[in-house]
């Protein structure tokens, strides 16, 4: 049996997310999507390009330059996660998408409560509530279970309690948009190899939370005590190409550190990076490409 406790210092954190850069085929029909069924403002548009936020920050930059959806068995993208500040938010995101009657499938991880939906090209996206105080630890013995603080272990996909959700619910106003401190909360990639990418985000900076060959899965903390920013997986079958440029999914991540001293540790400990006037462009094992920088 194997168990990892949650926690961490916030004081810590190493890094955020944002923006999470995906290529779309449509940006017209990619627009409603992330305006009228997530509740995003469109910060700006550029050519095929298009900036989606909050008030405060863009979170999603969608790239018009995919010719055919996203398509399975691929590596790269698995989903990214949109995370709700708290409790009243959350309800909130998933009440726009009962009225808009738009599907999603409510999981329930414990360390989260979480949506998770498709946009019109077939990108999965996750609505995700952090909730680390659920979690006592994570067993995995004959799978993958989450032990809770109130002692009682579940899946790690529980169906989430819907009816619990939307008792937080305090605005039903479908005009509002999202919060302004909603923020992109964490990644979920399929690598090609686990281990590998596993180790490449060490370097980054990022702490092991858990690494489960058995299930070829892993994922990394950033010091909070929500420890899931960083999730890789061989579901989709091991050693399997990065997905064509053609498809659907994700064009590049962006990633900023807290501090200068993360960031220049971070590049000592990789072997290749390049310097542009956006930040330093780095590449992992799987292909995924990050943009870095500091906050």
């Amino acid at each position: 049996m194997q168990r990892t406790n949650g926690g961490g210092n916030p004081k810590n954190k190493l890094a955020t997310f944002s923006p999470v850069h995906i290529n779309n085929i449509d940006l017209e029909r990619s627009t409603y999507f992330w305006t009228e069924i997530v509740g995003m403002q469109l910060r700006g548009t550029n050519k095929n390009i298009a900036e989606f936020g909050t008030e405060k920050r863009t979170l999603v930059v969608v790239h018009e330059k995919a010719k055919f959806p996203f398509q399975k068995g691929y590596s790269g993208l698995y989903h990214f996660a949109v995370h709700a500040p708290n409790e009243a938010e959350f309800a909130s995101m998933v009440h726009r998408l009962n009225i808009k009657k738009y599907p999603y499938s409510p999981t329930d991880h414990t360390a989260s409560k979480s949506i998770y939906l498709e946009d019109p090209d077939g990108i999965i996206i996750e609505f995700t509530l952090e909730t680390p105080e659920r979690l006592k630890g994570v067993i995995s013995e004959g799978g993958i279970w989450m032990e809770g603080t109130d002692g009682v272990i579940r899946s790690a996909s529980e169906r989430l309690n819907l009816d619990e959700v939307m008792s937080a619910l305090q605005v039903n106003d479908l005009h509002r948009f999202i919060a302004s401190d909603t923020y992109i909360g964490h990644i979920h990639l399929y690598a090609n190899n686990v281990q590998k990418s596993n180790g490449f985000y060490k370097k980054l900076g990022y702490t092991e939370a858990n690494n489960l060959p058995q299930y070829m899965f892993a994922d990394l903390g950033d010091g909070a005590d929500y420890q899931h920013r960083i999730a890789l997986n061989s579901w989709h079958g091991s050693n399997r190409p990065l997905a064509p440029s053609e498809n659907a999914g994700l064009n590049h991540f962006q990633l900023y550190y807290t501090a200068k001293e993360k960031l220049e540790q971070a590049l000592h400990s990789i072997n290749w990076y390049e310097k542009t006037i956006n930040g330093y462009w780095v590449v992992d094992p799987t292909g995924n490409k990050i943009c870095i920088g500091i906050n």
